[in-house]
Order: C-alpha cells, then sequence, then structure tokens
C-alpha cells in the first residue's frame, strides 16, 4: 500500500526532483536506511542509490530497513501498525506525527492509500 501511496506503484518511473521509483525514495531515506543495495553491488558505487530505488524489490528492503529503524506509534492509538508506517513513509521518521490530511499532497497520499488499505482513519 506504501507503493500504491507513494505513485500507484508505477514500475516505469524513474528519478524526478531527487525522489526515485515507485516508492518515490529520496536519497536521504536511502541513508537513514542503511545504504540498502541492490545484491553485490557498493553503496558508495554512484548511482547505487537510483539504481537500487528504482527495482522494485531492492526498494521495498529500502523502505522495510526504514520502518524498522523509525516504527513507532504516529497516530497515539497505542498501536502500531499500517496505519503509521503511511505517516511515517510520508512524513519522515523523525516527526511521524502531523496528519496527512494538512496539506494537498498528504491528502492525496491518503486518497491513494484508502483504496488500498480502506481501513486507515
Amino acid at each position: 500500500c506504501l507503493c500504491y501511496a507513494a505513485t500507484t506503484c508505477d514500475l516505469t518511473l524513474g528519478c524526478d526532483k531527487g525522489y526515485c521509483g515507485p516508492f518515490k525514495i529520496s536519497r536521504i531515506y536511502w541513508v537513514d536506511a542503511g545504504n540498502v543495495t541492490l545484491p553485490l553491488d557498493d553503496p558508495e558505487r554512484a548511482g547505487a542509490y537510483e539504481d537500487c530505488a528504482l527495482s522494485y524489490q531492492c526498494a521495498q528492503r529500502i523502505v522495510l530497513n526504514y520502518l524498522l529503524k523509525f516504527g513507532k506509534d504516529c497516530n497515539e492509538n497505542g498501536v502500531t501498525d499500517c496505519d503509521d508506517y503511511s505517516m511515517i513513509n510520508f512524513n519522515g521518521g523523525y516527526q511521524c506525527q502531523p496528519p496527512l490530511n494538512r496539506n494537498e499532497p498528504g491528502r492525496m497520499w491518503l486518497k491513494r492509500y484508502r483504496i488500498c488499505n480502506p481501513e486507515i482513519e
């Protein structure tokens, strides 16, 4: 659902304005996730971030690492679940609390996320 919320999981997307691939992963997000790379790649190699972010499977590993690092109860409802992961992915791990519907990009993210996961409030 995070992929769908980001780009409707468009696997044809390249890099644009600092964000790459179907999850729209930034270089900072990639670094925070531990510089995940394609198998046998070197994170120091120019293009390693882009190549991983453009690969659906590699990008999934980036997102998983990021959520493992930053996972917490962002909406303060007593559980850490997909709703919180959506907030972390959109807002960033350091300040995940702002509601997704506070601005137009957040409302668009939330609309796509609800299509994929209609149980989010």
